[in-house]
């Protein structure tokens, strides 16, 4: 049987990369330089818009009124909360609401989103549950992970921990570690391997992310 432990422990390699990277050691140890975080939070911002769109895909193939709702408060959150945060720390940043409007997603960002795009069009609501979660989970996990080694003093590195640890973000992604064992008892073979496949791709997305933020990944040529 298929299910979050069997999925978690299938791509340990990867999130082991992710705790070692060095944007995420970068936050823990409050070294990171504020221009790759700066960086990081335009394309955080870009990305969690369509983030939103695929969680409303997402309640649109639930099959139960309650998954619905739930999804719904999820994209609430994500929409309201998190991005608020967002916005109030590029405002110490003296990003502009019009800057984080006008960014242009990065390839890895562009690659990213595409790739959940495609599957919240094409897959059923275990499919899509299965590329969420690396990162709902994934920033949970970071954000323990760096807390248990002590808060960095920077104020905005700590606030970022400090937000992925709260109890609303864990029992949100609770809940859907949860629906997914649920959804996940009886998959065929040929299903299991599918939904495996796509929580390592989501996951191997996510890596590729923070080498975006880390290098400033940009296109090789503005138009």
């Amino acid at each position: 049987m298929i299910n979050c432990a069997y999925l978690r422990r299938n791509a340990d390699r990867i999130w082991t990369a992710i705790f070692e990277h060095p944007f995420v050691r970068g936050i823990g140890e409050g070294t990171l330089v504020e221009d790759k975080f700066r960086f990081y939070l335009k394309q955080d911002y870009v990305y969690l818009i369509e983030f939103s769109r695929f969680f409303s895909l997402a309640a649109a193939k639930a099959g139960k009124l309650d998954q619905m709702q739930t999804f719904s408060k999820i994209l609430d959150a994500t929409l309201n909360l998190e991005m608020d945060l967002h916005r109030k720390i590029c405002a110490d940043y003296r990003i502009t609401p019009e800057e984080l409007e006008s960014t242009e997603p990065a390839p890895n960002n562009l690659g990213y989103t595409s790739y959940l795009q495609s599957v919240a069009y094409s897959g059923d609501l275990v499919e899509i549950l299965a590329a969420l979660l690396p990162c709902s989970w994934g920033y949970i996990e970071i954000a323990e992970h760096l807390k248990k080694k002590g808060l960095p003093e920077h104020k905005h590195y700590r606030q970022w921990i400090e937000t992925y640890t709260s109890n609303e973000f864990v029992e949100m992604t609770d809940w859907l570690k949860a629906t997914f064992d649920q959804l996940s008892e009886k998959l065929s073979e040929d299903k299991a391997g599918r939904v495996q496949e796509i929580f390592k791709f989501s996951s191997l997305w996510e890596l590729l992310f923070w080498e975006m933020a880390y290098y400033t990944q940009e296109w090789p040529v503005k138009n």
